[in-house]
């Protein structure tokens, strides 16, 4: 391989490597799949504690459920699909505000499985929160509206690295307060899910373009290699 089509191949590699971070720096959207905290029986990222009973208060999160963080506006949102053992359908569609971030330290609260209280100063978690949060999760056609306090235990929704109150992964969290259109007594429930980040179109565009570099190359390559000349 001559210097010119090794730079081609070096290059192309490079491209494809570096276009997820890249993209990733500059994206001011951040969007995630939000999927279930646990697998196998009563898998859920949606607890109800007053629609049903027993295992059908457990809904687990279906395919399309996105989780987003603009953090130039302050705002989120978690909205999609859950569906229990009985079928019964939730469809959920939470607006979040308030963004704030606890990289540097600031002093704020999370809650962890049994709602313990921990502090960023001193705790290695990664936890963001969202202050505030509005919307509804509807239930086969029934539409349970977040409170204008919407959050219990004193917890707001947090979302990071350790934030999945359930299993300390990389997710997010809350504790909601809703009550029925009829204005039902406000009960407690939980969302609880893992977080996988989505790459944007342009990322798939340059990774497309970059590896598509390199097989181009490798073929050149190839061809030159198997040519015989009598």
């Amino acid at each position: 391989m001559n210097i010119s089509k090794k730079i081609l191949t070096t290059s192309a590699m490079a491209l494809a490597a570096a276009t997820l971070s890249a993209t990733s720096a500059s994206a001011e959207v951040l969007i995630f799949n939000a999927s279930n905290y646990t697998a196998g029986n009563n898998k859920h990222g949606l607890w109800t504690n007053n629609t049903n009973s027993g295992a059908d208060r457990f809904y687990a999160f279906q395919a399309g459920t996105i989780f987003t963080v603009d953090t130039d506006t302050g705002t989120g949102s978690l909205t999609g699909t859950a569906i229990n053992g009985s079928n019964n359908v939730a469809n959920i569609n939470l607006r979040l505000g308030g963004f704030l971030e606890t990289t540097l330290g600031s002093a704020f609260t999370y809650k962890q499985q049994g709602g313990l209280a921990y502090d960023p100063v001193t705790d290695m978690q990664d936890v963001d929160f969202f202050t505030t949060a509005s919307g509804s999760i509807d239930i086969d056609g029934y539409s349970y509206m977040l409170r204008a306090n919407p959050f219990a235990g004193g917890h707001a929704f947090q979302y990071g690295l350790g934030a999945n109150a359930k299993n300390g992964a990389f997710g997010g969290s809350s504790w909601l307060l809703v009550e029925g259109a009829n204005g039902e007594q406000p009960r407690h429930w939980d969302v609880n899910f893992n977080l996988a980040a989505v790459p944007e179109p342009a990322t798939w565009a340059f990774m497309i373009f970059g590896f598509g570099a390199v097989g181009g190359a490798l073929r050149r390559k190839k061809n030159r290699q198997t040519v015989n000349f009598a």
